[in-house]
């Protein structure tokens, strides 16, 4: 962290910025200035690595209000060299102009019994050996519905162009996060990347509809069917097909549950519910519709 330098004006982004814009800037920068887009460009390199080190300061809100407490202690203001006029007429350092902050802020040191405030901690971390590890991303993917289902593997192209096999668990839901770990973004000082997020999007089906771990569908069938009853072939989600007894007199509309062919999970296995619609014939003739009044005037479904 350098008091020094404006984050804010490297990502391009005002002071007030929320937490959601300093992250889409980020990302956008990134995007734009990553190694693997800028064909070997020292320039965009630096820049990279600026992008990083001021996301890994505003993108953490411990980290950025001290770097605002310090930018609005005068810490940015100080000249070349890092010092300042000091009351006596001599120069201090920063570290010194900074504990002195941080004495007002927090009280005397702990010799004092009071509190116990490390600059060097401050500005430089914890001390040798230990690094920071580069920024977690996200990214979102779109898989068929019968995979977030049945499960199964994809392969997604990272941010540095590396094609990376994935596992989709069975029963998968939309929403869902995958973690890979080390393919986010590079660390900024040599440190261990982050982790890449992926978020499941489930492409739609044109016959089922998931609604929590259960499935929903449809079928068709004729007036006939509905009134003296038939046994039809019911596809499932698992790609199998199960007979289901339509008794007689079965109403539009009606459902019908078959157990335990929902999705499948770790803890649980849902449902499959089947919508009944009667289909009527569209293209009847003129004999066939007398033919029908008849009947039904008969059975006393008219008048």
């Amino acid at each position: 962290m350098n008091p020094q330098t404006n984050y804010y004006q490297v990502l391009g982004i005002s002071e007030s910025a929320s937490t959601d814009e300093i992250k889409s800037a980020y990302r956008r920068m990134a995007k734009q200035y990553h190694p693997d887009s800028s064909g070997g460009d020292k320039a965009a390199e630096e820049k990279f690595k600026q992008i990083g080190e001021a996301y890994s300061v505003l993108g953490d809100s411990q980290k950025r209000s001290k770097y605002d407490m310090l930018r609005r202690g005068g810490y940015s203001n100080m000249g070349p060299g890092g010092f300042n006029p000091g009351a006596s007429g001599g120069y201090r350092t920063q570290a010194e102009n900074i504990q002195d902050i941080f004495s007002n802020l927090f009280g005397p040191n702990e010799q004092d019994g009071g509190f116990n405030f490390n600059i060097d901690d401050f500005f430089n971390g914890p001390g040798p050996g230990t690094q920071s590890r580069g920024t977690d991303m996200e990214s979102t993917i779109t898989i068929p519905f019968e995979m977030s289902i049945n499960g199964g593997e994809t392969i997604i192209k990272t941010g540095s162009n590396k094609k990376v096999k994935i596992k989709i668990p069975e029963g998968t839901d939309d929403g869902k996060k995958i973690r890979i770990r080390g393919h986010g973004a590079p660390a900024v000082q040599g440190g261990p990347p982050g982790d890449l997020y992926l978020i499941i999007k489930i492409a739609p089906h044109p016959e089922f509809e998931r609604r929590g771990n259960d499935i929903h569908s449809h079928i068709y069938i004729n007036v006939a069917e509905a009134i003296l009853g038939t046994e039809l072939q019911v596809k499932t989600v698992s790609g199998k097909f199960v007979k289901l007894k339509i008794p007689p007199g079965t109403s539009s509309a009606k459902i019908f549950r078959l157990p335990g062919m929902g999705v499948k999970t770790t803890n649980d296995q849902g449902d499959h519910y089947v919508r009944i619609e009667i289909d009527v014939p569209p293209n009847l003739t003129l004999a066939h519709k007398r033919e029908f009044k008849t009947w039904a005037k008969k059975i006393g479904m008219l008048k």
